[in-house]
C-alpha cells in the first residue's frame, strides 16, 4: 500500500469533513455534489449529515453495499494496510471505517489527508474504480 496526501475539499481545508471527502473521491463525484446528495439524505431522514446513519442510507441509495468487517482466521482484525495490500483488489476502491473516520483505499493506494494505515478496519463497501482523482498541487502532498 502506498499512502498519497489528498484533500478531496474543494477549499482545501482540514476540517471535519471525512465522510464527504472519502465517498466523493471513492465515487469520483465533487465534493460539492456528494454534500449535496448527503444532505439531501439527512433532511429526508433526519439525520445529521456526517452521521453513521446518514452516509450508509447514502451509500444503499447509490447501490453500495456494506460489507462486514474482516477478520483473520484467529478473529483479529486488519489494519487498513494489511487490508490494501491482502484482500483489495486490482481496480477496485473501498470506503474503509475505522475508529471516527472514514478512508478510502484505491487500486490499494490509500488517498487520505493523514496515514490511517495502522488503524484496523471496520466495516467497508466496495466500489469498482472509476478513475483515479485528479492529483493537484493544492490537493496532493508528496
Amino acid at each position: 500500500m502506498k499512502f498519497i496526501n489528498y484533500n478531496a475539499n474543494p477549499k482545501y481545508k482540514k476540517t471535519g469533513d471525512c465522510v464527504i471527502r472519502a465517498i466523493c473521491t471513492a465515487l469520483n463525484d465533487s465534493w460539492e455534489d456528494t454534500y449535496r446528495g448527503m444532505l439531501d439524505v439527512a433532511l429526508r431522514k433526519g439525520y445529521a449529515i456526517s452521521s453513521k446513519d446518514n452516509y450508509e442510507c447514502y451509500l444503499k441509495e447509490r447501490g453500495i453495499l456494506k460489507q462486514k468487517m474482516p477478520r483473520k482466521f484467529d478473529r483479529t482484525r486488519y489494519t487498513v494496510e494489511e487490508f490494501a495490500d491482502r484482500l483489495a483488489k486490482p481496480n477496485m476502491t473501498y470506503i474503509v471505517t475505522v475508529a471516527n473516520h472514514l478512508t478510502v483505499i484505491i487500486n490499494n493506494d490509500l488517498y487520505d489527508l493523514w496515514n490511517a494505515g495502522r488503524k484496523c478496519v471496520g466495516n467497508y463497501w466496495e466500489v469498482p474504480t472509476k478513475a483515479v482523482p485528479e492529483l493537484t498541487a493544492k490537493n496532493h502532498k508528496e
